[in-house]
């Protein structure tokens, strides 16, 4: 094996999602009704009638919020660190490489 592939696959691994997105970051400064109404947004589709990324993110730096497009599309797609890794287990066997 390659010292590239023993340094990955033997890297010490992160014991969770790590911090919260810049959107969690909100969410847990702002009023309650305000956290339920960024939940539905992030939850509604644009598809079935909800906002756009875009306009969730002029909303919030309007509103003060210094926060990233990126966090926010993320966020939606749930890829951001709020979702990635919590369900994840590496399984090492299967990483190995064929060397």
């Amino acid at each position: 094996m390659s010292n590239l592939a023993d340094r990955l696959l033997n890297e010490k691994r992160p014991q969770g999602p790590g911090l919260p997105c810049g959107v969690k970051k909100i969410m847990e400064s702002v009023s309650p009704d305000d956290k339920k109404a960024l939940e539905i947004v992030f939850e509604s589709p644009v598809s079935s009638g909800g906002i756009t990324n875009v306009q969730i993110h002029k909303i919030l730096v309007e509103e003060g919020h210094a926060i990233a497009f990126a966090s926010i599309r993320m966020h939606r797609a749930k890829r951001c660190r709020c979702y990635v890794g919590k369900n994840i287990v590496f399984d090492k066997k299967k990483a190995e490489l064929n060397v």
